[in-house]
């Protein structure tokens, strides 16, 4: 029997998918079942003065309003206390919801109001009035005073080394200065989040849109003082998140909450509109990146400072400078500082490849800007600084073969082929741009559990509480099951999206493969250790169905847990490295860009599904041109409010604004992240995607635009 494992299996779930029996939060149906629909602040900054009910509650149907006035006290702290946070989960928004009458953003959580059917909800909540007294907010960061973070996720973000400014003052030099802008952009999946909550007694059953079953677990027990024991959330798929489902928000709280006082299952979707103000976005940053080098390319210094603004309730940062410039090349000079702002806009989040995205896009077109401004190639340039080991921090890389990416990706490309003046490339009236740029992703590991059934009938059941975003997760460890019980893909049934699985990670970070497949390695030879002491066989070379037969069982399991990392894995720096290629034509009579080409080529670790990893690639190439030329919340700045909340005027891309995508996964197993070698590759593909666009535009038309996105007007 061969291998599963990096084979171009179908998905063991598209049956279910394309069926229908693929079952989502809002897809769940319960006795009694109530609708809960928000009432949102109108304005950015002030307080509740009143919130009037009367007319709402005489709707019929209607169960009951809640807000700050009578909901129920939340056992979660206030923003900014730290004291007791639950074991895991994150809040998207540090202010618990309801807990008081100020007002930090347009679209905060006001009132819920529950009724019998959907309809009834929506038009009681439409009633519901709502008094401000209102104040001037803050909305940008050019508008508020910054501070400087330590910190973003456990990591230092203040990253220097050696002596920046004395390296910059040296003579003789080449030097770049620019400051690259990125506007909010907010993750749109197609599942708008939605939860479902009923209690029994003290415990709580959710089915919710999430990207982390066990982190909104945590949550909810913390938020209603009942035992993590006492919850059981679902989630068996996700529409998409792109880290706007990876926090838990205050709506899946107010579904729990909404369910408890009525003592009713309750239903909370969340519209289109409301997406834009109740889960998240990527947010703004402007990012100013100083380069110098010697006249044969070799960097001197490197100096990235990010602003950007997070909100009043809580602090969120696009660490920028230190996935990429601390790290990407060698150079002895380097500098990362990052200041935040505290704005009246909702909270920000992960978006993805937080941080590396946005940061790739202003130091690779920096990176251009300086290849332009020693007269020489992209491609030489990057190879030229090529860091052979992590240079922040010395360590050897556990795999790296990004040279061969740039090599492989020029190859296929043609990069050759490329005239380096600006406007010196031409299809008929046309104007002809190459651009390239450099993908890098950390490769991140979690701790994880697993747990497998085998039974007599040679038939195994895998379970995790991980999560599927619709990424492969179900078909991915399914082979990995597969191949580690030397069983054929269809005697494997992997389970996910149930806590009352073993414990995973949640499913950000590109960290799912690398976590959960090697907690199901680690099952297996658990399982296998099991049967040999239950049989007495010393031959560890028999089967699991053999060994199972001879025990006399009619099934036997085992459970496993992976710690976050060894004593290995500490020794050496992991990440994900590529290359981005493409092509771009303009009509220079009417400036729209049109990406006509692309080649992709990912050092991404052992693949273990290679048309799923394609797909991945894919994903992120195409999320990454929307971004690069399209995508753009725009807030009304009288109020605060998003005006383009919704898919007519927030601009997405479709079928034909993406070219044909060539995709080469180098697929070279790294001997330290886990057994298989294997990296997550959920976002490595977006990043470099925007840089390698605007540098292509520049080499059409001359004109380097560092303002995301590119527009028309940009190029007049």
């Amino acid at each position: 029997m061969s291998p599963a494992v990096g084979q171009p299996i179908e998905r063991v779930d598209g049956r279910r998918k394309v069926t229908g029996a693929a079952k989502y939060a809002a897809d769940f149906r319960h006795d009694r079942l109530a609708h809960a629909v928000l009432v949102q602040s109108t304005i950015a900054k002030g307080r509740v003065t009143a919130i009037e009910t009367g007319a709402a509650g005489r709707v019929p149907g209607v169960i009951t309003i809640l807000s700050h006035q009578n909901a129920p006290k939340l056992g979660l702290k206030p923003a900014g206390d730290k004291s007791a946070p639950p074991k895991t989960g994150k809040l998207g928004d540090d202010r618990p919801p309801f807990s008081d009458d100020v007002i930090h953003y347009a679209g905060q959580h006001v009132a819920l109001v529950v009724a019998e059917t959907l309809d009834q909800a929506r038009h009681a909540a439409s009633l519901v009035q709502v008094r401000y007294q209102e104040e001037k907010p803050v909305l940008t960061a050019a508008e508020g005073t910054s501070y400087t973070p330590e910190k973003s996720m456990g990591r230092d973000l203040q990253h220097h080394r050696g002596d920046v400014d004395t390296a910059l003052a040296a003579s003789g030099l080449i030097k770049v200065q620019q400051t690259y802008s990125i506007p909010i952009e907010t993750n749109n999946p197609m599942e708008p989040s939605a939860t479902v909550a009923r209690w029994e007694g003290d415990k709580l059953t959710v089915e919710d849109a999430t990207q982390a079953v066990v982190g909104t677990k945590y949550i909810l027990a913390k938020a209603f003082d009942v035992p993590p024991e006492n919850v059981r959330v679902l989630c068996p798929f996700t529409g998409g998140g792109f880290g706007c489902k990876g926090f838990q928000w205050p709506h899946t709280i107010l579904a729990a909450m909404a369910a408890r006082v009525t003592r009713r299952p309750v239903q909370l979707n969340l519209t289109r509109q409301q997406m834009f103000t109740s889960v998240g976005h990527r947010p703004a940053t402007e990012q100013t990146l100083t380069l110098a080098a010697r006249k044969d390319g070799a960097l001197t210094a490197l100096r990235h400072e990010t602003l950007q603004p997070t909100s009043t309730t809580t602090e969120f940062v696009e660490a920028c400078g230190i996935t990429t410039s601390k790290i990407l090349y060698a150079c002895e000079n380097v500098s990362t500082p990052h200041k935040l702002v505290r704005v009246n806009i909702a909270p920000p989040t992960p978006m993805r490849a937080p941080g590396d995205c946005p940061g790739s896009f202003a130091l690779e077109s920096a990176m251009d800007e300086l290849a332009v401004a020693l007269n020489m190639d992209p491609v030489e340039l990057r190879l030229h600084n090529h860091a052979d080991k992590d240079p922040a921090e010395g360590k050897p890389w556990s795999s790296k073969h990004l040279k061969e990416c740039y090599e492989r990706g020029a190859e296929t490309f043609g990069w050759k082929k490329r005239s380096h003046e600006p406007r010196s490339m031409k299809d008929g009236d046309l104007l002809v741009g190459w651009g390239m740029a450099t993908a890098l992703y950390a490769g991140n590991r979690r701790p994880a559990s697993a747990r497998i059934k085998l039974s007599s009938d040679g038939r195994a059941l895998v379970q995790a509480a991980t999560q599927d975003l619709g990424t492969g997760s179900y078909t991915i460890f399914t082979q990995v099951a597969a191949d580690a019980l030397g069983l054929p893909i269809e005697k494997v049934t992997f389970e996910l999206g149930d806590t009352e699985f073993p414990e995973a990670p949640v499913s950000g970070g590109s960290n799912t493969a690398a976590s959960v497949s090697e907690a199901i390695l680690q099952a297996a030879a658990a399982l296998k250790e099991k049967l040999l002491g239950v049989t007495g066989n010393a031959v560890p070379s028999h089967s699991f169905t053999d060994l199972l037969a001879q025990a006399k069982l009619p099934s036997i399991e085992a459970e496993a847990t992976v710690k976050l990392e060894d004593e290995k894995t500490k020794q050496y720096s992991i990440h994900s490295f590529g290359a981005q290629f493409c092509e771009v034509k303009i009509d220079p009579a009417l400036p729209r860009v049109q990406v006509t080409r692309w080649v992709s080529v990912i050092d991404g670790g052992r693949i273990l599904n290679t048309r799923l990893g394609r797909s991945q690639i894919l994903g992120g190439v195409t999320m990454g041109i929307g971004m690069a030329l399209l995508e753009h919340t725009v807030y009304d700045p009288r109020t605060g409010r998003p005006v383009t909340d919704n898919f007519a005027d927030y601009a997405i891309p479709v079928n034909a604004d993406i070219p044909e995508i060539e995709v080469e996964l180098l697929s070279y197993p790294d001997p330290v992240i886990n057994t298989l070698g294997c990296r997550g590759i959920g976002e490595i593909g977006i990043t470099g995607v925007a840089a390698a666009i605007a540098n292509a535009v520049y080499h059409a038309t001359g004109k380097r635009v560092r303002e995301l996105p590119i527009t028309p007007d940009k190029l007049l």
